[in-house]
This record gives structure tokens, C-alpha cells and sequence, in this order.
């Protein structure tokens, strides 16, 4: 029997597996988040099995006996995901869960928040291959006391039309309909531990570039709002939170119809000697 042993914002999750090739497959999505086995002593917050049903398809059961059929491997990798980021979400209450993507530059982390199909998994690609380091593509808990932000580096996930405007590693692996790479291929590797949080950043794909606008505190927590994922574990349905931490740290909105352009932007906010006014 194998079991995969993850990390999740101070908390550890286990997937067991008993079929090697399905445990090679959430190695590659998931294997940055691991504990190596001969380190995994105390406690486990959470757990879930996979057995392969047949051929195509998978089970999945968690603590509580409940079981999930997927069809395919693409759709196992996207509910262990989900198992992931609910059970975290139960673990640490006290966090405020964005819907974003996450990426550092000296050493200060940019949140990209934006509706599925903008294209933060791309354009946090791009930075990644910019020298920027690698914290999630999806999810992004925030220490709302300490401006803190939690990696949750799994694999990236792309979707095929994107390759060709991207420098990726290799060593990619296509499963179903999406590029999955390895978090631990992209140079520097994947972070572990938190990050100050520098700046909030709100994508969107209008046609017609533009480059990054400071936007004020009430149109920042409107935003946060919108991709929140855990606002009634918090006061006011988290409408508080977001008010506090867009007025704590900066916001800004993002055409990402240039990429060029929009890694350009996002270096810039977070360059300490740059300014940009609201």
C-alpha cells in the first residue's frame, strides 16, 4: 500500500494508493507538497484512498466512507485536488481562501485573482519562466493577521491551446485535455513556507492592452470578494476581511491580453522602488 503524505498550509493530508501507476500519476500533480515517508511521524488531519476501478476509471473514498467514481485520470487528478483544497479549507478556518494564483518576485508574493479561462495558470507560467518563484496556480491562503500567503504548489495545469505561447519544461505530462508540469521543474524551485503578501492583482482579457491600474480599497474588496472561497467561515461573510486587507495592501487590475506586457506589470508592482499611484 502506498500513501502519498501532503503538506498544506501546516497541515498534513494523506492519499493512499495501492495501484503504482496511479501513485506515479499523483506523484507528478501532487509530489511537491510531500513529506518524504521516512519523515512522516504524528498526526494525519485527513485522508482519502484511490483504487482503480478498471481500466478507465477510479474510486475514491474519504474517512467518512463517502465514495467518489472518476471516469478518467483527468477527472481523479481534479477531485484529489478538490479533496485537497476542501479538507485544507476545514483544517485552517482562520485563513482567508482565494480563488488566484500565486507567484514571488524578491522574496514578496503577487495574488492573481481572476475568473476561470482568463489565464492566470498562463500567465503565472510566464513569470515562472521569468525567474519568479512558484506558490500555487489556484488557490491562495492568506494569513489575513500577518500578511502572509501559503503556498499550495501543485502541478501547474494548463490547457493545450496556451503551448505554443509558452516556454515549458519537458518533462509535461498531458492527461486528458490538460498539461500538467511538475511544480519542482520550474527554476527556483517551488517555495514551502509563506510569503509576505505584496500586492493583489485582478486579471481580465479585454482585446486592448493596457498596463496595470491602482485601483482603490472599495473596488479592491468587491473583487476580493468575488473570489473568495471561504467567506462565511469569517465575520460578515469575510466582507470585513476583504475590506481590511484591500486596504492594507495595494490593488490593481491587469489586461493579460499581452503577455510580454502583463509579466512586465507584475514585475513592476512588486519592484521595491517602483510606485505605482493609485
Amino acid at each position: 500500500m502506498r500513501q502519498l503524505v501532503l503538506r498544506v498550509c501546516d497541515r498534513r493530508f494523506a492519499v493512499v494508493c495501492p495501484d503504482p501507476d496511479t501513485a506515479a500519476l499523483l506523484q507528478l500533480a501532487f509530489g511537491e507538497l510531500g513529506i518524504p515517508t521516512r519523515n512522516v511521524t504524528g498526526h494525519i488531519d485527513a485522508a482519502c484512498q484511490v483504487d482503480r476501478a478498471d481500466q478507465a476509471g477510479y474510486r475514491v473514498r474519504d474517512e467518512a466512507g463517502c465514495v467518489t467514481w472518476c471516469e478518467d485520470a483527468d477527472d481523479l487528478l481534479y477531485h484529489v485536488d478538490k479533496f485537497l483544497t476542501l479538507s485544507v479549507q476545514r483544517q485552517r478556518p482562520d485563513l482567508y481562501f482565494l480563488h488566484a494564483a500565486a507567484v514571488a518576485w524578491n522574496g514578496t508574493v503577487a495574488v492573481l485573482a481572476a475568473p476561470p479561462a482568463t489565464g492566470k495558470s498562463t500567465l503565472a507560467a510566464e513569470l515562472l519562466h521569468q525567474g519568479f518563484a512558484y506558490l500555487s496556480d489556484e488557490l491562495a491562503p492568506i494569513d489575513i493577521h500577518n500578511l502572509l500567503v501559503h503556498p499550495f504548489a501543485h502541478a501547474l495545469c494548463l490547457k493545450e491551446p496556451v503551448l505554443d505561447a509558452l516556454q515549458l519544461p519537458g518533462d509535461m505530462v498531458r492527461v486528458g485535455k490538460r498539461f500538467h508540469v511538475a511544480s519542482g521543474l520550474f527554476p527556483p524551485p517551488a517555495l514551502m513556507s509563506p510569503l509576505p503578501l505584496g500586492a493583489f492583482i485582478f486579471l481580465g482579457r479585454s482585446g486592448h492592452p493596457r498596463t496595470a491600474e491602482r485601483i482603490g480599497a472599495a473596488a479592491g474588496a468587491a473583487h476580493l470578494v468575488s473570489n473568495t472561497l471561504n467567506g462565511r467561515c469569517h465575520d460578515g461573510d469575510g466582507l470585513p476581511v476583504a475590506v481590511k486587507l484591500a486596504e492594507r495592501v495595494p490593488c490593481f487590475t491587469l489586461d493579460v491580453s499581452d503577455l510580454v506586457a502583463a509579466c512586465r506589470d507584475v514585475r513592476a508592482i512588486l519592484e521595491p522602488a517602483t510606485a505605482m499611484a493609485p
